[in-house]
C-alpha cells in the first residue's frame, strides 16, 4: 500500500514535458544500455498524466509520511490499551477505502491528493506498533526470533508482490491504466480485513481452538500482565540501550525508503528500464531479503536454544550483518556505472542482508520489555519513520541539478553511511536483556511510571 504509489508515478508523470534535457543527458551516460530495452515497444501509459516536477513528487511521495510518524507512539498506546487486532484492522481497512479513492483525487487535484496520502499514512501509523503488541502476546520466548521474523517477512513479501504487480498494471488497459494499482490494491485490503476480523484473536487464551498444551507453552515465559499499563517514561528516554535501538531503526529505514523509494526512478532514469521491468527489477531484491529473513531467524533461534551466546550477542551479530552489509552494497553500486545487473544484483545482496535486522534491533523491542513492545516500537519508529519525509527531500535536493550518475552517487554515499554507523551505535550500545524498567508488574516494579 505504501509503496505503489512509487512505481506507478511513474506511469502518472507526463516526462515529456518535464526536464527533457535531463532525460537526453541520461541517455548519453549509458549509451549501452539502448539494446536492453525491448524493440519497438514504447509503453504508452492509460490514464491521465500531470505534470509534476521533481519537486513536486518529492513532496508526493513524502506525503504519506506527514502524520505516519507522528502517529508510530499513538499506535503503540492503543495497542496496549484496546488490544492490536481492531488498531491493525481497522488501520489496514480504512487505508483499502482510500485506496480506491486515490485515482479519483488525483484527478480532483494535487492538493486532494496529497490529502488522501496523509490519511492512508495516519491510518496505517497504528500497524506496525499494533503487530509488534501481537507479536510478543503470541510468541514463545524460545521461537520469538523466528516467529517475529515470519510476521514482518510479510513486509518484503508485500513490496516484492506490489512493485511487481504495479508496473505491470500501470502499463495495461485494464481499469484505465495506472488507476488501477489503487483499485486492486484496495480491493485486496478490503477482502483481507474480512478475513482478520473474523479469525484474529487478541490473546492465545482467548482462541476457541488452542490446545491447554499449545497455551501453556506460550503463555510460560510471560510475565504477568496489569489491568492497567504502566509506562516508566522517564526510564526509557534516559535508556542507554534505548536509544541505541533507536538508531539502528532510524539507520535502516532510511536505508530501506531510499531503495524503496527512490530505486525505480533510478532503474527508469540512468538505466533506462521501461515501467513494467523497472517494477519487476525493484522487486527483486525483496525476494532476497525474505530468504535472508527466515535464514538469519532460524539460525539465531538456534544459537539461543545451544545457550552458547546470550541473546544480545545474537541481535548485535545478526544486526551488524544486516546494516554494514547493505551499507557496503551501497558503495559497491555507486562503482558500477552504467550495468544494471551489478546494480540489480547489489541491491539483492544489500536487501539480503537487512533481512538479519529482524533477528537484530526489529525484535530487541520484545526483548527489552514484552509488556511494552508496542510502545517501544512506536517510539523508535516514531523517528524511523521521518525518513519518509527526509529521503525523498534528500534526494530530491541532491536530483536537483539532474538526475546524473555523479548525483545519484551523492544519494547512494549517504545511504551507505545511513546503514553502517547506526549499525556500529547498535554494536556499541545494545542490550536485548530484559530491562529493569520492563518490569511492569505491580509488585516488581520500582521505576517511575505514568499510568495510561
Amino acid at each position: 500500500m505504501r509503496v505503489n504509489l512509487n512505481v506507478a508515478i511513474v506511469a502518472m508523470v507526463n516526462n515529456t514535458s518535464n526536464e527533457p534535457s535531463n532525460t537526453s543527458r541520461n541517455i548519453v551516460e549509458c549509451p549501452e544500455l539502448l539494446p536492453v530495452k525491448t524493440e519497438d515497444k514504447h509503453i504508452v501509459f492509460k490514464g491521465e498524466q500531470y505534470n509534476w516536477n521533481s519537486r513536486e513528487q518529492g513532496i508526493i511521495l513524502g506525503s504519506f509520511y506527514y502524520v505516519y510518524f507522528a502517529i508510530q507512539l499513538l499506535g503503540g498506546l492503543l495497542s496496549e490499551r484496546f488490544g492490536a487486532k481492531w488498531c491493525f484492522g481497522i488501520g489496514i481497512g480504512m487505508s483499502g477505502v482510500l485506496s480506491l479513492l486515490t485515482p479519483l483525487a488525483a484527478r480532483w487535484g494535487t492538493a486532494a491528493f496529497i490529502a488522501v496520502r496523509v490519511l492512508e499514512g495516519l491510518f496505517q501509523g497504528v500497524t506496525y506498533p499494533s503487530i509488534t503488541t501481537a507479536t510478543s502476546r503470541w510468541s514463545p520466548k524460545e521461537e520469538r526470533s523466528r516467529i517475529s521474523t515470519i510476521v514482518f517477512m510479510g513486509v518484503p513479501m508485500g513490496i516484492v508482490v506490489s512493485m511487481s504487480v504495479s508496473g505491470w498494471l500501470s502499463s495495461t488497459d485494464l481499469l484505465g491504466g495506472w488507476p488501477s494499482v489503487f483499485y486492486v490494491f484496495g480491493t485486496v485490503c478490503l477482502i483481507w480485513f474480512l478475513f482478520w476480523s473474523t479469525f484474529m484473536y487478541e490473546f492465545p487464551a482467548d482462541h476457541p481452538g488452542i490446545s491447554k498444551e499449545e497455551l501453556q507453552y506460550i503463555e510460560k515465559d510471560q510475565e504477568e500482565k496489569l489491568q492497567k499499563i504502566d509506562v516508566p517514561w522517564k526510564d526509557i528516554f534516559t535508556s542507554l540501550p534505548m536509544w541505541a535501538v533507536a538508531a539502528a531503526h532510524f539507520g535502516y529505514i532510511f536505508g530501506s525508503f531510499m531503495l524503496v523509494m527512490e530505486m525505480p526512478s533510478f532503474l527508469n532514469q540512468i538505466l533506462h528500464f521501461e515501467v513494467d521491468v523497472d517494477g519487476l527489477l525493484s522487486s527483486l531484491p525483496y525476494i532476497a531479503q525474505v530468504f535472508g529473513c527466515y535464514i538469519s531467524s532460524y539460525v539465531a533461534d538456534r544459537l539461543r536454544k545451544s545457550g552458547k551466546f546470550s541473546i544480545t550477542a545474537i541481535r548485535k551479530c545478526s544486526n551488524s550483518i544486516g546494516m554494514i552489509g547493505p551499507g557496503l552494497c551501497m558503495l559497491g553500486v555507486t562503482v558500477s556505472g552504467c550495468s544494471p545487473w551489478i546494480t540489480v544484483t547489489l541491491s539483492c545482496v544489500a536487501l539480503a542482508f537487512c533481512g538479519c535486522t529482524y533477528s537484530g534491533f526489529n525484535v530487541t523491542h520484545v526483548d527489552m520489555s514484552p509488556e511494552l513492545a508496542g510502545i517501544l516500537y512506536g517510539m523508535t519508529n516514531t523517528l524511523a519513520s521521518l525518513n519518509g519525509i527526509i529521503c525523498p527531500t534528500i534526494a530530491g535536493y541532491f536530483l536537483m541539478s539532474g538526475p546524473t550518475i555523479a548525483n545519484w552517487n551523492k544519494v547512494f554515499y549517504i545511504t551507505s553511511a545511513m546503514f553502517i554507523v547506526p549499525g556500529i551505535i547498535f554494536h556499541l550500545f545494545a542490550s536485548a536483556e530484559k530491562q529493569p524498567w520492563g518490569l511492569t508488574t505491580e509488585k516488581d516494579s520500582k521505576c517511575e511510571v505514568t499510568k495510561f
